[in-house]
């Protein structure tokens, strides 16, 4: 495609992720796409990728489940030793070390499970797809299997199939051209559990993936200076949100102040 408005920012591809953030608060999308970024730390999000990293090792392998359990293990500590390296102040390392804790529990039961669907086709696959958008939408896969695409989710509230999931999954179903399920893998201080869930309507998600691309590249279009961009559409962080200055951190809270002119952050 001749115009791409994407290039102004340095953006080469859309991801789910990227989508869902811009579906979520295009504000502070604007804001992470003009350089203003902090690090993705928390306890839940470490927890998650090592959970992950355990469940692939002992998808893709016949290793006992101790190996699976170590991968994870290490994995949780090379994200622990890279904060220490960022000097990351707000990390509750309390709350880390409690989810290290819960580590081997949880794979001991969840990888039993995931074995019973045989050896997955690939684990953390790239799929890149070129649709009618400026740029490609790239996504990995968690697990594809040959009669199914699955992505893994640990949380700590009780599951519930959100719109961001449906969004992502289809994707995925729409390249592999195989049925998308979410895995929950819930968890709490007294159970674990694996709870499964189906994404139908994929052919409209899919659309809906689309539609949201290209919204994002209108928004691009009206000007290649980000700040004409937020006067011109009307974009401003909610600073009534009582959860403003815990979702956006020190340098999207900068970016937010530089870009919106938000002169109440100081206050």
């Amino acid at each position: 495609m001749k115009n791409n408005p994407f290039e102004n920012y340095g953006v080469e591809f859309l991801s789910p992720s990227s989508i869902n953030k811009f579906r979520k608060d295009p504000a502070k999308w604007l804001v992470n796409i003009s350089g203003y970024k902090d690090p993705l730390y928390s306890p839940a999000i470490s927890f998650g990728i090592a959970v992950e990293t355990g469940i692939t090792h002992g998808c893709m392998t016949s290793a006992p489940i101790y190996e699976c359990i170590d991968s994870a293990l290490r994995k949780y500590d090379d994200i622990y030793q890279r904060m220490i390296k960022d000097n990351y102040k707000d990390y509750d390392f309390d709350k880390c070390k409690e989810k290290q804790m819960q580590l081997t529990p949880v794979l001991e039961k969840i990888i039993p499970l995931y074995r019973q669907h045989g050896k997955p086709v690939s684990a953390q696959e790239r799929v890149e797809l070129h649709v009618d958008l400026p740029v490609p939408i790239i996504g990995y896969i968690d697990v594809l299997y040959d009669h199914s695409v699955r992505d893994i989710k640990t949380t700590g509230i009780i599951p519930k199939l959100r719109q961001d999931y449906k969004l992502q999954l289809a994707l995925y179903s729409y390249a592999k051209s195989v049925p998308p399920f979410i895995d929950a893998v819930y968890v709490t201080k007294t159970k674990t559990e694996l709870h499964t869930f189906p994404i139908d309507n994929v052919d409209y998600w899919f659309e809906e993936l689309v539609r949201i691309g290209h919204v994002m590249t209108r928004l691009l279009s009206l000007s290649s200076d980000v700040k004409e961009v937020a006067h011109m559409s009307c974009l401003c962080p909610d600073l009534s949100n009582e959860d403003f200055f815990r979702q956006w951190g020190p340098n999207e809270t900068l970016g937010a102040k530089e870009i919106f002119n938000l002169k109440e952050i100081d206050k």
